[in-house]
C-alpha cells in the first residue's frame, strides 16, 4: 500500500501535522539579520544602544573598532602620552644609540685612526694662510721646534710647525683640477685622462711614503714621526706643483721651470729644517756618532726626493 502524507484517509483516521511550505520555492522576504524588517533584530539593536543595558560599554567599544581589530594587543594612546613613559622611552633610545656608536667607534679605530685624523685636520683660516706663506718663504722662519702639551703635540691651529693633512688634501684636489684645466687648453682633456692623473698621483705618493717608512725601519732609526706625519710632509709638494703649472700658463716652459726650481728649493729647505728636529739626535750629541750618520742621510734623502717627484708629476702637463 502506498503511503501518502497528504491524504488523511491513508493514515487510519489520524490527522497529520501541517507544515508551511515555501511558496514558489522561496523563503520569507525579510532578512533575519536585517534590523529594519526583522522585529527581533530591532529589539536587539534597541538593547545595544540603551545605556542602561549591562553590556552597553562593551558593545560601544565593539562598534568603534572593526571586526578583528581588537583581537591583537594594542597600547592605549593615553599610556603613550604619559610624560613618565615618554621620558623612559627616550632615555632607553639614547642609551641604545650611545652603545651602538661606541661599538662602531671601537671597531673603526682598529683600522682607521679617527682620533688621530681629527688632530691633523684641526686647522683654521689663520693657520692655513700662515702655513702657505711658510711653504713659499721658509727662509725667513727661525723657530722650527714643535710645541708639546702633556707629552702630546699641540694642534696645528696653535703651532705652525705641526704637520697637518688639510693643506695636502686640498692641494691634491686642486692639482687634479689644474691638470684638467691645462689639458683642456692643449685640447688633450678627457675624463679618462683626469682619472689617470688622480690615481697616478695618489699611487706615487703612497709609494713614496712606503719607501720612507721602510728606510727608517731597515736603518733601525727610532723617531717621533708617524705614518700620517710622512703623509702630510709628502703632500706639501702639491702646493709647489700647482704654482709651477699655473705659472706655465703665463710664461710657457720658462715659467714652469722657474716656478718648479724655486718651489723645490723652498720645499727642500722646509723639510730639512722641520724634520731635523724629528730625525737627528738631540742637541749635545754628534750627528755622525752612532746612528746619527744614518739619520742625516735619511733626512737628505727625504728632502732630495721631493723635487724629483714634483717634476715627475707635472712635466707631462707642460706643452
Amino acid at each position: 500500500m502506498n503511503f501518502n502524507a497528504r491524504n488523511p484517509s491513508r493514515t487510519g483516521g489520524r490527522k497529520s501535522k501541517q507544515y508551511a511550505e515555501p511558496v514558489n520555492n522561496t523563503y520569507p522576504s525579510y532578512n533575519m539579520y536585517d534590523p529594519v524588517n526583522n522585529p527581533n533584530m530591532q529589539s536587539y539593536e534597541h538593547q545595544m544602544n540603551n545605556p542602561s543595558f549591562p553590556d552597553y560599554q562593551m558593545n560601544a567599544h565593539q562598534r568603534h573598532y572593526p571586526s578583528g581589530a581588537d583581537q591583537g594587543f594594542s597600547i592605549p594612546s593615553q599610556f603613550l602620552n604619559e610624560p613618565l613613559v615618554t621620558n623612559v622611552a627616550m632615555q632607553y633610545g639614547h642609551t641604545i644609540v650611545g652603545q651602538g656608536k661606541q661599538l662602531v667607534d671601537q671597531h673603526l679605530e682598529k683600522y682607521v685612526p679617527v682620533s688621530r685624523l681629527k688632530y691633523y685636520f684641526a686647522v683654521d683660516t689663520g693657520y692655513v694662510s700662515r702655513k702657505l706663506a711658510l711653504l713659499f718663504f721658509p727662509f725667513t722662519h727661525s723657530d722650527w721646534s714643535v710645541k708639546y702639551e702633556q707629552d702630546e703635540p699641540v694642534q696645528p691651529r696653535y703651532d705652525i710647525n705641526a704637520p697637518d693633512l688639510y693643506i695636502p688634501a686640498m692641494a691634491y684636489v686642486t692639482y687634479v683640477v689644474v691638470a684638467g684645466l691645462v689639458l683642456g687648453t692643449q685640447n688633450r682633456f678627457s675624463p679618462e685622462m683626469l682619472g689617470i692623473q688622480a690615481s697616478s698621483a695618489l699611487a706615487w705618493s703612497l709609494v713614496e711614503i712606503v719607501v720612507e717608512f721602510l728606510t727608517l725601519y731597515i736603518a733601525n732609526i727610532k723617531t717621533n714621526l708617524k705614518t700620517l706625519d710622512l703623509l702630510a710632509f709628502a703632500g706639501y709638494k702639491y702646493v709647489g706643483i700647482i704654482f709651477a703649472v699655473l705659472l706655465s700658463l703665463l710664461l710657457r716652459k720658462a715659467g714652469y721651470y722657474i716656478g718648479l726650481i724655486y718651489s723645490s728649493i723652498a720645499l727642500a729647505f722646509f723639510l730639512v729644517r722641520t724634520l731635523r728636529v724629528q730625525i737627528l739626535p738631540e742637541s749635545g750629541q754628534s750627528a755622525y756618532s752612532g746612528g746619527g750618520k744614518r739619520r742625516l742621510y735619511i733626512l737628505l734623502f727625504v728632502a732630495a726626493i721631493q723635487p724629483i717627484m714634483m717634476w715627475f708629476l707635472s712635466s707631462h702637463l707642460v706643452s
